[in-house]
């Protein structure tokens, strides 16, 4: 039962985060703080109640990689911070999956989901945000056009590896499988493509006077807001105009894996298992 609370905090508060996020592009720091403190706290008890130190073993290393993962990302100038203390208190909180039978651990599932189904996230949240900025759509379209010829070359090449591949596992080439995956691959490039084109279009050119605490600064490595005194810097400087960057605001994915992996498990394994189906 006291696995239940660790699980409804998790969804609780990546919805919450969601929600910060969508509406001021950052996470509040003691929300993630208070989900790590509950999840440490949720899986000791289970470990006095039940005497059993597995779930407390599991939540721990989970914790620690999701962290590792989470932190390497934000210093890689992917994530912001909030992103990546999600991340960790989801593995502090849940040490397994309670309603999935799985061949991977949580920590695995989790992640592939949360990758694959970001990943899907994106590309949604890319394609409305391109319908307010037409200027990312104009970006696109010149991308498509000068690498038209690159695009052909490779599903060609994607083609043949396929076939090479479906020869070499099933002792057949499977034309179905071939195709789709050649496809999937060319889709993922062209979808690479426009994401960039949408990226450009995160980058602004603000009147001094308009920038504001959290707002990201162009030359800034990584994804940390700019506090009150470094805004009354700034403006002191001198400087008329300065270049800030946005981003995909990425904590809804965060529950979307969770309830994926809760229902249906590895996003993957079921992806290539709907391949053999079809």
């Amino acid at each position: 039962m006291i696995e239940f609370i660790a699980i409804f905090i998790a969804l609780a508060g990546t919805l919450i985060a969601s929600y910060y996020d969508l509406k001021t592009t950052e996470i509040p720091d003691l929300l993630p703080i208070t989900m790590i403190a509950s999840g440490m706290l949720i899986n000791f008890l289970s470990f006095i109640i039940n005497g059993n130190a597995g779930n407390l073993f599991l939540s721990v290393i989970n914790g620690i990689i999701f962290s590792a993962i989470g932190f390497s990302m934000y210093f890689a100038g992917q994530w912001g911070a909030g992103d990546a203390f999600l991340l960790a208190a989801i593995g502090f909180l849940i040490p397994k999956n309670f309603f999935v039978s799985d061949e991977f651990p949580f920590f695995f599932t989790y992640l592939v989901n949360l990758f694959f189904l970001g990943s899907l996230y994106m590309i949604v949240y890319s394609i409305v945000y391109s319908l307010r900025e037409k200027s990312a759509i104009r970006y696109f379209k010149g991308q498509i056009t000068k690498f038209s010829w690159v695009i052909l070359l490779l599903f060609i090449l994607f083609l043949i590896a396929s076939s090479i591949l479906s020869y070499l596992i099933l002792n057949s080439v499977n034309i179905k499988l071939v195709i789709i995956s050649s496809v999937s691959s060319i889709a993922l490039i062209v979808f690479w493509l426009f994401s960039k084109s949408v990226e450009k279009s995160f980058i602004k050119r603000i009147p001094v006077s308009k920038l504001k605490v959290g707002d990201v600064l162009l030359e800034s490595k990584r994804w940390d807001g700019i506090s009150k005194e470094e805004v009354r810097k700034i403006r002191e400087s001198g400087k008329k105009y300065v270049y800030i960057k946005t981003g995909v605001c990425f904590a809804p994915a965060f529950p979307m894996a969770l309830v994926y992996t809760f229902i249906f498990g590895n996003s993957v394994v079921n992806f290539i298992k709907l391949l053999y189906l079809i």
